[in-house]
């Protein structure tokens, strides 16, 4: 009858061809030790494969502490200490993935038909003490020099700004190198952004210590009419009507100035305000402030009535 349900101590009886007596060739073996231990096998030859494929694909031992896959007699990946890898090479990492040419390495499809998000790839510290400034994850863009040596020529990393149940904020840095230094380029930080400017304070914050242009606006439409803009648009919310006096926006000018610890000061602005909001018969002004003896003082103003100085 069929043995359905083995057991470890179930036996086996073989013929061990190392011995010269017949009279020693016969041996017992057990069930167990029969499916423990098999040749290490190679690419072309491993020690466990299948019959429908003639022994092409399976499993083998390239070294020590080393388990891979052959496919149709050719290596694939393998097992090692390290983690898993793909390809041929010396696995750097946990999952290390080797490749010559520029097809897609990594693909992740999802085909839910819902609203949900998906797919999703997800980095998540599981701190135990999670605190400010913890770092979360960072995805790194490495490459050559021409003195052979690995750079990181570009990173993407988060952590943690505030960790206070309810009140959390989060951090995320765009970084590049620039002449052989890497720093944060792109910063946000809860709710503000900051261009050059690791701790941004205001909904777009640019830092920079160059002598001309900050901030440059191009644009290639090829039309007579206005281009590359800036417009500056305040209103009290969507279906709220405008008021007279309703100051809209400024273009502030601001510098230190020379007390011991050198104050903040506007020393000039240029604001526009809403002079009649009536429907079709709208008017506005714009008032031009510079500081007059440490006051901030409107030098010219202009409407739609006259210029006052």
């Amino acid at each position: 009858t069929g043995l359905t349900d083995p057991d470890a101590n179930d036996l086996f009886v073989v013929v061990d061809q190392s011995v010269s007596s017949n009279a020693d060739k016969n041996k017992k073996l057990t069930f167990e030790t029969l499916h423990r231990g098999v040749g290490d096998g190679t690419a072309s030859s491993p020690s466990i494969s299948f019959l429908s494929d003639g022994g092409a694909d399976g499993f083998f031992k390239p070294a020590q502490s080393e388990l891979a896959v052959s496919i149709n007699q050719t290596y694939v990946s393998k097992f090692t200490a390290s983690g898993f890898q793909v390809g041929p090479g010396a696995a750097a990492a946990q999952l290390h993935l080797f490749s010559a040419d520029t097809t897609d390495q990594v693909i992740i499809e999802n085909t839910d038909a819902g609203l949900d998000t998906a797919p999703d790839v997800v980095l998540y510290r599981n701190s135990a003490s999670p605190a400010a400034d913890d770092f979360l994850g960072n995805l790194e863009f490495r490459g050559k020099n021409d003195a052979a040596e690995t750079i990181a020529y570009g990173q993407v990393f988060t952590k943690i700004a505030d960790a206070t149940d309810g009140s959390e904020d989060g951090t995320l840095q765009l970084i590049t190198i620039a002449a052989g230094a890497s720093a944060a380029r792109v910063t946000v930080k809860g709710d503000k952004v900051g261009i050059n400017e690791p701790n941004p304070q205001h909904s777009l914050h640019i830092t920079e210590s160059i002598a001309n242009t900050g901030l440059f606006i191009e644009s290639e439409e090829a039309v007579s009419v206005s281009a590359a803009d800036i417009t500056l648009y305040h209103h009290r919310g969507s279906s709220i009507s405008g008021q007279d006096a309703d100051v809209l926006s400024s273009i502030k000018f601001q510098g230190n100035n020379d007390a011991s610890t050198p104050e903040q000061i506007l020393f000039g602005v240029v604001e526009a305000s809403i002079v009649d909001a009536s429907d079709t018969i709208e008017e506005g002004k714009l008032d031009f402030k510079v500081q007059s003896a440490g006051s901030l003082t409107s030098m010219a103003a202009i409407t739609a009535a006259n210029v006052t100085l």
